[in-house]
């Protein structure tokens, strides 16, 4: 296979998707030393990972990392999520996501195959419930075990969230689609409407309709309650690939009003705009506000880690510059933090935070002073100013109709006088 991989480059996709089948078949049989089993779980994950470099957008790639990313479950999730929620989705991996949550969800200790630690066990149960809808009383249970956990999650393995934290976001997000389902309140909003989805729409009970968007409203509560822990740490460099990935989805999100319409009410604007106003300094701000994607000078201009993880995914599309991946990087490479990546992916966030503003809903920007504000906020704020000066020119009409009733009173008063003064006058 190797063989065919270097002679006939016209099949060259092929061969490369082959070369990782063989490498996890030998996986799978090597049962007996796990070091082996550890090589060649590597050698898959290896030409499955080039594979889908080739085609970002073909779900069965996503598939087949998930299965390879076992005992990771954060990692394995996101992957079962990804392979659902690009443009060549691949349905199967609706049954094989089940291997994840049914040993987390029909046992109280969260062990199958293997032992979980505790916040993760509580994401996959709180997204097991979600997607299964079955038993649903668990969900809140769930949710709030793994929001207790995850602020000391994060100051505890530091760095390591970095990668944790864009797994888990981008979860997130693909729930709040519903798994990319065609039914998801969310999914139809920005997705344009065709004769079979408004045939599928008409055909919906009520029931059905109602159903779908009460998962969607848990999915909202699990990501916004996330979110907001995450910018509640200012200042910590280690949750910004999250706040990345979450912008990304809501700057999608903002080129379709419907869509914002489900979601900005709950969205934790006001906490984003004092985590992006922290942000802000040192930053230079003409190469956030212009629309133009920030690429880095030439030395540094590589992809973040996260833009390896957010490519082909359905919300993510167009987002990045066609050329964006050109640049040849090393496996090992590509999820490695280098220290002036910091810079980069706060103007990046900037950046995505600038467009969102842009579309004029849910933050706003003044470039003027260089900071973000709620633009509903703002709104309610200028409403509030507009009421404040009508009631205060009314007061002030008021009281100059008083002065001049009071002014004409006056003189009526001195007319009356002089007319009696007059007719004495005469009388005289």
């Amino acid at each position: 296979m190797a063989l065919l991989f270097e002679t006939v480059p016209a099949f060259e996709d092929t061969w490369i998707e082959c070369l990782g089948d063989l490498g996890r078949y030998r996986m799978a049989i090597e049962d007996d030393d796990q070091r082996d089993r550890e090589v060649w779980t590597g050698v898959a994950r290896h030409w499955y990972s080039k594979a889908s470099d080739k085609a970002p957008t073909t779900g069965r790639l996503y598939h087949h990392l998930a299965i390879l990313a076992r005992p990771n479950a954060l990692q394995q999730l996101f992957y079962y999520a990804k392979a659902l929620c690009v443009v060549v989705p691949f349905s199967s991996a609706r049954e094989s996501i089940l291997t994840l949550f049914e040993p987390v969800l029909t046992s109280e200790n969260g062990q199958g195959q293997f032992r979980l630690p505790p916040l993760d066990t509580a994401f996959v149960k709180a997204h097991g419930v979600l997607f299964t809808n079955r038993e649903i009383e668990r969900y809140e249970p769930a949710v709030q075990e793994f929001l207790s956990l995850l602020d000391g999650q994060i100051g505890r393995v530091t760095r390591k969230f970095m990668e944790q934290g864009y797994y888990i976001s981008i979860t997130n997000c693909v729930a709040s689609l519903g798994f990319a389902s065609k039914e998801n309140p969310l999914m139809k909003a920005i997705s344009p409407e065709d004769e079979d989805m408004e045939s599928t729409n008409r055909g919906a009970s009520a029931n059905e309709l109602s159903k779908w968007m009460t998962s969607f409203k848990h999915a909202q509560r699990l990501r916004n309650a996330t979110l907001e822990i995450v910018l509640d740490r200012l200042g910590d460099p280690n949750v910004l690939p999250f706040i990345h990935c979450d912008l990304v989805f809501m700057l999608r999100m903002s080129q379709h009003a419907e869509a914002m319409d489900l979601l900005e009410a709950d969205y934790p604007f006001e906490k984003l705009t004092v985590m992006l106003n922290t942000l802000v300094a040192g930053v230079d701000l003409d190469k956030v506000q212009n629309g133009v994607f920030p690429v880095p000078v030439k030395d540094e201009a590589r992809p973040l880690p996260e833009d390896y993880i957010l490519r082909g995914i359905l919300y993510a599309d167009h987002y990045f510059p066609d050329t964006w991946f050109s640049t040849k990087v090393d496996e090992e490479e590509k999820y490695q933090e280098r220290a002036s990546m910091t810079a980069q992916r706060k103007e990046r966030i900037l950046f995505v935070a600038c467009c969102i503003a842009r579309a004029g809903r849910g933050l706003k920007w003044d470039s003027a002073k260089g900071q973000f504000s709620n633009a509903a906020e703002a709104e309610r704020q200028i409403t509030r100013s507009s009421t404040m000066e009508s009631s205060a020119s009314a007061t002030t009409i008021g009281t100059t109709r008083s002065a001049t009733w009071q002014t004409q009173n006056t003189i009526d008063d001195h007319s009356d006088t002089e007319d009696d003064a007059h007719t004495e006058n005469l009388g005289t």
